[in-house]
């Protein structure tokens, strides 16, 4: 299905019956080359599938009301089939994207994965101990589109000025969000109204560059409640659900169709758990996507991320 298509799907069985995923989040490998203190994939040994099962899994989410896919680890670069997996991917038609913490971009065919991406995420910031990329990102940006990923911790909110600079001269965008205590991770989470406050002004100041939507701004200050708009596919297909924070395991996507997983007892009890989850923990791939509940907001961001690519 044509992902345009497939995205009014999911607004129109969204608003029509219960919350459905438009965001994927799939681990394809658990493996990193690094142990950043405030996430917790690295700790967990479970080993890569072969290809073929990648690809089962993509064909599912394919037929499901997944628009957007995020193919992640973890260190998705260290599997020697990545690029064969994007291809796939991206001959299934989704918004598609690659979330790496960069250490290997010199050794990718960075043209190569520009024809299937429609960019590259780029984690830097202090945890990953790579802020030296952001001084390499002009080298790497006439090749890709990227899109910088930033974890803002209680330690580093007055550096993010310097970062979405950096990221504005090399002609990237930068996400900036805020680390959340996850289970088994350091807590280094900032204080909200501080990094509102500092977001408040960047996004001012750099518009469009700025990938962090104003809604979800405003959400650091103000109440809301997490839609399960996204989903959380692991290394060995499980789908954890309804988020990570307070997830557990509904199913698996080599053993079941996506639908038949959201409609089981256990996801409607999960749905239900972050209906009435009050953490309000800013987990972004949640606290983000559970803004489009709302049309305006829905349509701001996509004309945030049009903007943003345009200015290239």
């Amino acid at each position: 299905m044509n992902r345009n298509l497939r995205a009014i799907k999911w607004f129109l069985k969204s608003y029509l019956d219960y919350d459905r995923p438009v965001y994927g989040s799939f681990k394809v490998t658990h493996r990193c080359n690094m142990q950043c203190p405030f996430c917790n994939v690295w700790k967990d040994r479970t080993p890569d599938l072969p290809t073929k099962d990648i690809f089962k899994i993509i064909d599912r989410l394919a037929e499901s009301t997944v628009t957007v896919l995020s193919l992640e680890g973890g260190e998705p670069t260290l599997r020697k089939d990545i690029l064969e997996i994007v291809k796939y991917a991206h001959d299934r038609s989704f918004y598609l994207f690659m979330t790496t913490n960069g250490t290997l971009l010199h050794k990718l065919p960075l043209e190569e994965f520009a024809k299937y991406l429609d960019f590259l995420h780029v984690s830097i910031d202090e945890g990953h101990n790579n802020l030296y990329l952001f001084d390499e990102l002009k080298k790497y940006t006439p090749k890709i589109k990227i899109t910088v990923q930033t974890v803002v911790t209680k330690n580093d909110v007055k550096a993010m000025r310097w970062k979405v600079e950096k990221a504005y001269e090399a002609g990237a965008r930068i996400l900036l969000m805020p680390a959340v205590a996850l289970p088994g991770a350091i807590n280094m989470s900032p204080d909200k109204k501080e990094i509102h406050d500092e977001l408040e002004k960047l996004k001012k100041e750099f518009g469009s560059t700025i990938v962090t939507s104003q809604a979800f701004i405003d959400s650091l200050v103000n109440h809301y409640t997490c839609k399960s708009f996204s989903v959380m596919i692991e290394a060995n297909g499980d789908i954890v659900y309804p988020c990570s924070v307070i997830g557990w395991k509904v199913g698996n996507l080599l053993e079941s169709k996506l639908e038949d997983i959201l409609l089981s007892e256990e996801a409607k009890k999960a749905r239900e758990a972050m209906y009435r989850c009050r953490r309000e923990c800013m987990l972004y791939l949640h606290a983000e996507t559970s803004q489009f509940n709302n049309i305006f907001n829905l349509g701001k961001y996509a004309l945030s991320t049009i903007a943003g690519y345009m200015r290239r």
